[in-house]
């Protein structure tokens, strides 16, 4: 009787041969691949890729909806450094921007930590706050506009309790104020049900070790929920920020822009140059400026995540 000695690996492959058979790399045409990514392929070329390099082009040019486009090189871009309407729309969008996203991200987390906790019926209160977020935003800023009205609800309710009333519509800053609060109350719910994500995540064990420590309730939002959570909160602030310079609907529905031009948006007074004004090249060159001030935002933020964002 002979021997034969295999090593390990002779070993393995004998064994594997006998005992199962080898398995082959499912293989198929790359056709199969292709038919399920086409769809989406086609709609992102035809709904945005074209739409954004039509609109970049139109911005050198001066083109009406009933065509006759004749390039004019810069001199949109030049128009824009002289329009005190530009200048004041861009105005009015930041200080939105700088009201509506801590607002929106401070009530969202504050309404996160509170259903955290062992409240009755929080599933149905999560609910309840995420309805306006998937409600028609025109339809709720229609029915707002009735409540804020000079003898609306509101003011009603003001009379009632002996006080006089708002001017909401016809005072700037108070038509801003319910520009924003409509906004904070369309959305928060979104990013409630995010932040409440995040804040699952984190294990009971870390918080139960910093109370065995000695750590209070400022001292663990601080040092330990902020900075485990902070990843949804990135997320939500870099969503939150993107949305609001291309806040529309609000004050379309609610103010029309005005009254004057103290909710005159940046996309709002877009809108009037493509549609009112019949000025598709000028308006192009409002959307590109616009692109660029939403990318240098999301990038600053991108850049400042190392800060203060933690994966780990």
């Amino acid at each position: 009787m002979t021997f034969v000695r295999l090593d390990r690996a002779e070993e393995g492959a004998a064994v594997g041969a006998v005992g199962r058979p080898r398995r082959r790399p499912l293989r198929g045409p790359r056709w199969v691949g292709w038919a399920f990514v086409l769809p989406g392929l086609v709609g992102l070329v035809v709904f945005i890729v074209l739409p954004q390099v039509a609109s970049l082009i139109l911005g050198f040019a001066d083109s009406t909806l009933l065509g006759g486009t004749r390039f004019t090189g810069t001199e949109n871009y030049a128009r824009l450094l002289r329009d005190p309407q530009f200048l004041n729309s861009i105005m009015v969008t930041a200080v939105f921007v700088l009201v509506y996203v801590p607002a929106n991200i401070a009530i969202s987390m504050a309404m996160a930590m509170w259903l955290k906790t062992r409240i009755a019926g929080r599933n149905w209160l999560r609910v309840i706050f995420l309805i306006p977020a998937l409600s028609p935003l025109v339809a709720n800023a229609a029915v707002f506009r009735l409540l804020f009205q000079q003898d609306g609800v509101v003011n009603q309710a003001l009379a009632a309790i002996g006080l006089g009333p708002i001017p909401w519509f016809s005072d700037g800053n108070w038509a801003l104020a319910v520009v924003i609060a409509v906004s904070v109350w369309q959305s928060f719910g979104y990013n409630m049900i995010v932040l409440g994500a995040g804040l699952d995540s984190i294990s009971p064990d870390v918080i139960a070790a910093s109370r065995i420590d000695g750590a209070g309730r400022f001292r663990r939002l601080v040092s330990i929920t902020l900075p485990l959570v902070s990843p949804a909160l990135f997320f939500t602030t870099v969503l939150t920020v993107i949305g609001a310079w291309q806040t529309f609907a609000q004050v379309y529905v609610i103010t029309g822009g005005g009254p004057g031009n103290s909710t005159m948006t940046i996309m709002m007074y877009l809108y009037q140059t493509a549609f009112t004004n019949n000025e598709l090249g000028y308006a192009s060159a409002i959307a590109t400026v616009l692109f660029v001030i939403i990318a240098i935002f999301t990038l600053f933020q991108l850049w400042g995540q190392r800060r203060w964002v933690h994966y780990d």
